[in-house]
């Protein structure tokens, strides 16, 4: 299957007015926000934040609500992967509280 998007790694696909808005809310409301998104716009902030560790938990609460199909035709077999993901609810969760003490969070300069 032929990708569309998702080369561009660095342009953030909705203005930076909705993407402080979706950051501000919490995730079912920010879900709610990204329902409104046609979704081709959808699937390509949910790839767009998911690809950043911080903003990985809004990505998959995006994918959630995207198709398989819209997702890998964002960003291929990548695609398909978040939406594996996001069905069963896989939630990476970075914050230091769920760590235990004195450990780092893993770091990874791959691009998914």
């Amino acid at each position: 299957m032929r990708t569309s998007g998702s080369t561009d790694l660095e342009n953030c696909p909705v203005s930076e007015d909705l993407l402080k808005r979706l950051l501000d809310a919490t995730l079912s409301a920010g879900s709610d926000l990204g329902a409104q998104l046609p979704e081709p716009q959808r699937a390509a902030l949910a790839v767009y934040c998911y690809r950043r560790s911080h903003l990985r938990r809004l990505g998959l609460s995006l994918a959630a609500l995207c198709s398989r199909s819209a997702l890998m035709m964002e960003a291929g077999h990548a695609g398909e992967l978040i939406h594996v993901q996001a069905q069963a609810g896989v939630m990476h969760d970075t914050d230091t509280a769920s760590r235990p003490k004195g450990t780092r969070a893993p770091v990874s300069l791959h691009v998914v």
